[in-house]
Formats: structure tokens, C-alpha cells, sequence
């Protein structure tokens, strides 16, 4: 009877402990977020290098979950962690992606390639708060490029160029310039004085006009002259 009773005490207890056991392993795989943000973030263009393409779940309460042939999303009843795996399209196009989850105030960041067991950011209890929405990004894949190796070139040789003799250049011989002698400029004389200008000769007046000319005068004269020389020629020859 005490046996019964001992078991009838141990049973409930193990059967909790059972119980916890068998969720501590999900627990204990959820994923650490890459970053955890404050508010409602439903973008990660502004977060995330990258991001090319993204969709949201407004709502993770409803049934309706992000489909995508790159990868399937699987939401826990109680709303307290996802999955999003890829698909073998996913797997075949090397698809990068990130989730973000948000519940309370905040928002977890997680970036893949593993992404399974997302939870929401923790509450004030403790314990992740549920999911209220979550949103899905598309990330190129950044493939780390080596520099090319460029074979090392050596550096040409070159022959010395002896530098070019000049030949020296005699200084220009200037030519003595003459000075030019200056010509002695005569000093002009004085200005001779003004000739005095002679006073005028009064004029003689003029003998008045008797009406008869010299050549009158002169040829009476000249007969009066002849006609006495007959006269005495006449006197002194007598016949």
C-alpha cells in the first residue's frame, strides 16, 4: 500500500519533468538574432547590404503564411518561433535570404543561411514574446573577389642617355654704339633791327598844261632854226 502510494506521488512529478525534458531541446536550438532593433522594422533595404527583395506578414496570427519557390515558411502554434528553409530551386540559385520577426516592441534580425527556430524578441517576462509579424529578404550573394595577380614586371632598363654637350656659346660681341655727337645748333642772331623806312620825296608840282607838246616846241624851233641859216646864207651870198 505504501509502495502504491509512493509511485501514485512520484508518477505526476516525473511525468512534468518528462514533459520540460522533452522541450528544452527546441529551446535550446532557437537561433540568437544577428541584431535586434527597436519598433516595428519591417524593411531591410536600410539594414541589410544587399537586399533586393522583401515581403512581410503582416498578420502570423492567420493561416496564410509567405510562399516563395526559393524556400517554405512554417510558423508554431503558439507563435512563438518560424522556419524558413530553402527549397532545392532555393538550394540551386545559391539564394541568401533574411528574416526579420518582430514582437513587443523590437524587432530580432536573423540572417541565414541557417534559419530555422526564429523567435520574436524577449518581453519583460523572459521568455520571447509572440510573433506578430515577420518579413522575408532576398540578398545578392557577394561573391568574395581575389585581385587578379598581375605577373610582376620588371622595369625596363634603361640605357643611360649621356647628357648632350653644348657646345659653349660665346657672348654676342655688341658693337660699340656711337654715341651720336650732337650738333652744335647756332644760336640765331638777333633779329636785325627794322630798315627805317625812308620818307617820301615830296613830289614838284606839276608845270601847268600850256595845250602845245615837246615835239611841237622842238619842230618850230627846228624851223625857225633853218629858216635863219637861209637868212644869213642869203646875206652873205650875194649873187
Amino acid at each position: 500500500m505504501r509502495r502504491f502510494a509512493y509511485f501514485a506521488a512520484v508518477l505526476p512529478a516525473v511525468t512534468i519533468g518528462a514533459a520540460l525534458l522533452g522541450t528544452l531541446p527546441a529551446a535550446a536550438h532557437h537561433n540568437e538574432p544577428d541584431q535586434i532593433l527597436d519598433g516595428n522594422v519591417q524593411s531591410c533595404k536600410d539594414i541589410v547590404p544587399g537586399a533586393y527583395w522583401e515581403e512581410t506578414d503582416e498578420d502570423a496570427t492567420d493561416d496564410d503564411v509567405i510562399t516563395h519557390p526559393w524556400f517554405t515558411v512554417t510558423i508554431s502554434d503558439d507563435l512563438l518561433w518560424l522556419d524558413v528553409v530553402l527549397t532545392d530551386t532555393g538550394e540551386a540559385a545559391d539564394a541568401q535570404l533574411a528574416v526579420l520577426v518582430k514582437g513587443g516592441n523590437q524587432t530580432n534580425l536573423f540572417l541565414g543561411p541557417d534559419l530555422t527556430h526564429l523567435f520574436a524578441p524577449v518581453n519583460a517576462s523572459g521568455m520571447p514574446a509572440e510573433i506578430s509579424n515577420y518579413t522575408i529578404c532576398k540578398i545578392k550573394p557577394t561573391t568574395p573577389t581575389e585581385p587578379p595577380t598581375e605577373p610582376p614586371t620588371e622595369p625596363p632598363t634603361e640605357e643611360p642617355t649621356e647628357p648632350p654637350t653644348e657646345e659653349p656659346t660665346e657672348p654676342p660681341t655688341e658693337e660699340p654704339t656711337e654715341t651720336p655727337s650732337e650738333t652744335p645748333s647756332e644760336t640765331p642772331s638777333d633779329t636785325p633791327s627794322a630798315t627805317p623806312t625812308p620818307s617820301e620825296t615830296p613830289e614838284e608840282p606839276e608845270l601847268p598844261d600850256t595845250g602845245s607838246s615837246p615835239a611841237l616846241l622842238l619842230a618850230a624851233a627846228g624851223v625857225l632854226l633853218l629858216a635863219g641859216l637861209l637868212a644869213l646864207r642869203h646875206r652873205f651870198v650875194k649873187p
